[in-house]
């Protein structure tokens, strides 16, 4: 009906996409010899591309955004509306810091340890109850995508009898 917020009613599930791509997989050993042929330049481009375009809705990235937007600018995001902007920049820092730090252990001597240095993660993930409250960890660190309400539209504004 007019006005109802759209939810999703059935899921039917499929499986010959990953049918497809087993069998894709599989049939691309066989041709590595025809693969070999394909300049390093594109395979670097193809997955330049595959990487920039799934950053769009990483809330990671749109964080980083934020720092360079004035606060009138910014969107109407869950973590954006619940959580104090100096909070959630200094989240994003902390965040942008691990990241740092991780891949320059990756990138340094030392890249054995890198997956000590990854679990160190969890237990840094834990003292952030005493920075951040737990309605701003959820709105920051939520698996759950951020729903932004609608306004209402015309027919809800209207003065029809209902």
């Amino acid at each position: 009906a007019p006005g109802d917020k759209p939810h999703i009613i059935e899921v039917k599930e499929q499986r010959l996409s990953a049918l497809m791509v087993s069998i894709l997989v599989g049939v691309s050993v066989s041709l590595a010899p025809l693969l070999r042929l394909v300049p390093m330049a594109v395979l670097f481009g193809v997955f330049l591309y595959l990487g920039i375009s799934s950053i769009d809705g990483i809330q990671f990235f749109e964080r980083l955004r934020l720092f360079f937007m004035p606060v009138k600018h910014h969107s109407q995001a869950n973590y954006v509306r619940r959580v104090q902007t100096m909070k959630m920049h200094l989240f994003t820092t902390i965040q942008l810091l691990c990241l740092a730090m991780l891949w320059v252990v990756k990138s340094s001597p030392i890249s054995l340890a890198f997956p000590f240095f990854l679990i160190l993660m969890v237990p840094l993930r834990a003292q952030f109850t005493y920075l951040f409250t737990p309605q701003e960890l959820r709105a920051l660190d939520s698996d759950e995508p951020d729903v932004v309400e609608d306004e209402p539209d015309f027919y809800a504004e209207s003065l029809l009898a209902g």
